[in-house]
């Protein structure tokens, strides 16, 4: 492979490797840091100084790739955000400012703030960083608008970490987009000062892509097409309905609505074909590239400058470029090159699952569609097209399996029938709404081309939904672990790589890699078939049993747990995948008896793998025993009154488990009692409890 073509993918690898170490490795002080690259640099002067012939040119390169390394970690610890803000706020206010649009939810109305300062009664003291901040639903909320500045005056709280296993991770995406803590404000707790200190040209883009929408919604795109079509064409997704979201999803065609490079595709040709008609020139071909520069850029802000049409948007600058110097540019350098100006702009993208997803998705086309075109040779045109989209969709999923698998723990097997028919249908889409935004100013024509939108975008939804339909439409509970997730992604960079160079040689790697991948599967499923567990899950308002043999697996929970699809999906069923058990395991309510084999349940008390758990229900005291019963876990839950003394004529406890419905008051006077009486306590809202019975 001649790397000389690919000066980018060296660095941007080298500068990637930097930003895992400086999020990882935050020992090092920078200014150490700073002095090797300074070093780096004086022994690169004196080989450059002293070098007689090239056959020591890779101790340069390697010089150079460790310089992007120290550069990437220095990059990234100059990011790092820190502690929350301390501020008193019973003696002033914090002032800060919207930094994006709000969000409505069921309950609230979510805006991200950007801090400026604390205002006390000797002066304002400057105070940096991020907060997300959760209104009161009001219609003062909802009229936020960008730029406007606070004053709010309540404690801002520290995010916590996941409480479950395998539970998304909500502390850190929001260290990593820069957010330092959050807020509760209610009405009365805030008021806008009434001063905009946004950035003028976002705030016109906001503004414009506000009058956009009102265009769809004014031309009858209402209810899910409109959703669809705000993020289809402008990239807002706040108004896209759950089950249509979902509906995308299982279809495998969740990246249509992301505004991508199809996008940026299409504006630059429209614009191309509107600009060409300013006749021919060498300075007239010079403004037209600088004016669709700024026309793509632009379009890029209005659609909330995502990681993949800022590739897009990136990978055309470049080629526009090249073609103002008269210079030809290779297109794996280009997109290495759009993917090192974005990391250097924020290091966090990296670990951006869109950007991860963008960029495999791409390299993948790049690398691997021709290879898998070639492989059947089709006569008929018509046919010929459908395989090449085909072609396109295999590649692309092949390049971007193993994060679905790592991230999400499932697949879309109808992925290639959801292309086939969604990429026609949505660049028409595009073209329609285009036209339509171009059009909106003459209201006979502006009506007759909303309707065919209407149209396009309705077929959309109905084609997903039929697929969503059809049988094994996901397939859910794939689990991947770290070293798994690495070995997938050096199989597949081994695989492209061979299919690029068509060495029989890195049949050898391929073998050896594959190998390991499958060995290290099957001793996490040996492991599994192993395994005896019983979890007691940290979820608020919800009590969760769940009790484990081999891939098998009881749930006991309360009743309105089991209509709270959502909560089971966002903080069990990724440990499950994890265990590799079932996703839909046998469920009994809390107060029903059971006899499972592995574990049984008599009123309060539930025996598994010898041990012993009781729930607490407060009975009578004329109802206890002569001689309290022992047991090893004793769950109280819910607003049950503490009342250690009352349970020790009932039971003998080993260890007194706090259930994360328990209050967080109420969960303090148990624990306060529990030390008083130097009984063992386990408070589940802290985190998952997890006791593990396997067989050695």
């Amino acid at each position: 492979m001649n790397w000389n073509k690919y000066p980018f993918l060296r660095l941007v690898m080298a500068f990637s490797v930097g930003i895992v170490l400086g999020g990882h490795l935050t020992s090092l002080r920078p200014v150490m840091v700073f002095g090797v690259m300074t070093g780096l640099l004086l022994v690169e002067a004196l080989l450059i100084r002293f070098r007689k012939s090239y056959r020591r040119l890779w101790i340069s390169g390697i010089l150079m790739l460790m310089l992007f390394v120290l550069a990437g970690y220095l990059r990234t610890r100059a990011l790092e955000v820190g502690e929350v803000p301390d501020a008193s706020v019973s003696e002033g206010y914090y002032l800060a400012t919207v930094s994006e649009l709000p969000t409505e939810r069921d309950r609230s109305v979510r805006v991200l703030l950007e801090l400026r300062g604390f205002l006390e009664e000797d002066g304002e003291r400057p105070i940096a960083g991020k907060v997300m901040a959760y209104l009161e639903k009001t219609d003062a909320a909802l009229e936020l608008d960008y730029g406007e500045m606070l004053a709010f005056r309540a404690p801002i709280e520290a995010v916590a970490p996941p409480l479950n296993p395998e539970e998304f991770d909500y502390r850190t995406y929001l260290l990593r987009r820069g957010v330092a803590g959050r807020v509760y404000l209610k009405g009365g707790d805030w008021l806008a000062v009434g001063v905009n200190d946004g950035n003028p040209l976002l705030a016109f883009a906001l503004r414009l892509r506000a009058s956009l929408l009102a265009v769809l919604q004014r031309n009858g795109i209402t209810e899910d097409e409109f959703g669809v079509g705000a993020a289809i064409l402008l990239g807002y997704d706040d108004s896209l309905p759950a089950q249509v979201r979902q509906n995308y999803v299982a279809a495998g065609a969740m990246h249509i609505l992301c505004v991508s490079g199809m996008h940026v595709g299409i504006i630059y040709m429209l614009a191309s074909f509107v600009l060409g008609l300013m006749g021919k020139g060498r300075k007239r071909e010079a403004f037209k590239r600088v004016l669709l520069l700024l026309l793509i850029w632009f379009y890029a802000l209005l659609t909330g400058l995502s990681p993949s049409i800022l590739r897009s948007t990136f990978m055309i600058t470049l080629l526009v470029f090249g073609t103002l110097v008269h210079r030809k540019g290779f297109t794996l350098n280009s997109m290495a090159a759009s993917a090192f100006l974005l990391l250097l702009a924020n290091p966090n993208n990296l670990y951006a699952v869109g950007f991860q997803l963008s960029y495999a998705a791409v390299t993948g086309i790049f690398l691997l569609q021709r290879p898998i075109y070639q492989w059947f040779f089709v006569q008929n045109k018509l046919l010929d097209k459908a395989w090449e989209i085909t072609a396109v969709s295999l590649a692309a999923q092949v390049a971007t399996m193993p994060f679905t698998v790592y991230y999400f723990q499932q697949c879309t097997p109808y992925f290639w029938l959801s292309n086939l028919l969604m990429t026609p249908a949505s660049f028409v889409v595009i073209l329609t709404g285009m036209f339509l935004f171009l059009v909106s100013w003459v209201p006979w024509l502006s009506g007759w081309v909303g309707t065919l939108l209407w149209g396009g975008l309705r077929g959309m939804n109905g084609i997903v939904s039929w697929i969503e339909r059809l049988p094994l439409s996901v397939i859910k509970g794939l689990y991947m672990n770290d070293l798994e997730f690495a070995l997938s992604l050096l199989l597949l960079l081994l695989v492209m790589l061979w299919v690029q160079l068509g060495k029989k040689r890195m049949l050898k790697e391929l073998l050896v890699v594959g190998v390991a991948f499958v060995l290290v599967m099957a001793f996490r499923s040996e492991r599994a078939a192993r395994q005896q567990r019983m979890a007691v899950y940290a979820l608020r308002n919800h009590t969760a049993v769940d009790f484990v043999e081999g891939t098998s697996h009881l749930l006991l929970c309360d009743e309105a747990l089991l209509s709270e699809a959502s909560v089971i999906d966002y903080s069990l069923k990724g440990y499950w995948a994890r265990c590799q058990l079932q996703m839909n395991p046998s469920c009994y309510i809390l107060n029903e008896n059971l006899s499972a084999g592995w574990v049984r349940k008599k009123g309060p008390l539930v025996s598994f793998q010898g041990r012993l758990l009781a729930l607490w229900e407060a009975p009578n005291l004329t109802d206890a025993p002569e001689v309290p019963l022992r047991v090893d876990y004793l769950m109280v839950r819910g607003r049950h009154t503490p009342d250690l003394r009352k349970i020790s004529c009932f039971y003998q406890v080993d260890t007194l488990l706090i259930d994360g419905s328990v209050p967080k008051l109420w969960a303090e006077k148990w624990k306060k009692q529990a030390e008083e009486t130097h009984t063992p306590y386990i408070n589940i809202g802290d985190g998952c409890l997890l006791r593990d019975f396997s067989k050695k």
